[in-house]
């Protein structure tokens, strides 16, 4: 893995995790800001090789989606190969709609554009985000386990939650949230930000949970 491009974001437990989910419908989000839905075939050194996921609707195919904001639906390819360096964050857990074009409306108010109202009107406050150096950041996060959270990484991602557990090999694991705070928590979701999705953020419901590669790591939000 030395001799990849992207060799310093390497995470070889976040690897051994995929591959515990072999053969399983699972969403990748890379360090570039794309996002691959499909199911996890064999795993090569370096290499993944996403197939087709299975009871997901009639979707028969892998859901491809760049950071471009031109493309209005995901490309859907028979097969892809994926770079395990090029991991941020692994998404496992029972998907029931392919989630590039989930049909589920998030549980937040909305204008009469259909539009989220803007993130101060939502009483965020802004001013509480905090970027420091990335080793502090990891500190943090391991006095947060058990709390309602936010992480963002590379690739244009913020992922919220509740905060499971903080490896020191750099891996975090978050869940569904046990809060109300839009548009971070909702109560039984995992909330995940990123240009890939239409609005530009998408709901988890259920026993979703995310595995991260603090490699990545960017940003700790604690309302």
């Amino acid at each position: 893995m030395a001799n990849t491009p992207l060799h310093h974001f390497c995470n070889r437990e976040l690897l051994e995790e995929l591959a515990d989910f072999r053969e399983r419908n699972v969403l990748l989000l890379l360090i570039d800001g794309t996002a691959i839905f499909g199911r996890v075939g064999r795993i090569d050194d370096c290499v993944i090789s996403m197939v087709p996921p299975v009871g997901c609707g009639t979707l028969n195919l892998v859901q491809y989606r760049p950071p471009n904001p031109t493309l209005a639906f995901p490309l859907l390819v028979s097969q892809l190969f994926v770079d395990v360096c090029d991991l941020a964050h692994i998404v496992e857990g029972p998907f029931v709609f392919p989630p590039l074009t989930s049909p589920i409306p998030p549980p937040v108010a909305f204008d009469s554009v259909g539009a989220p109202p803007p993130l101060a009107a939502q009483g965020v406050r802004l001013d509480e985000v905090g970027e420091r150096p990335q080793r502090e950041l990891i500190c943090e996060l391991e006095e947060l386990e058990g709390q309602n959270i936010a992480i963002a990484t590379l690739g244009g991602w913020i992922i919220a939650g509740q905060l499971g557990e903080v490896s020191r090999h750099c891996i975090s694991v978050i869940s569904t949230a046990t809060t109300f705070f839009p548009p971070f928590f909702f109560i039984g979701f995992v909330t995940i930000f990123g240009p890939v999705f239409p609005g530009g953020f998408t709901v988890l419901p259920g026993t979703f949970r995310v595995w991260s590669n603090l490699c990545a790591l960017t940003t700790v939000v604690h309302p």
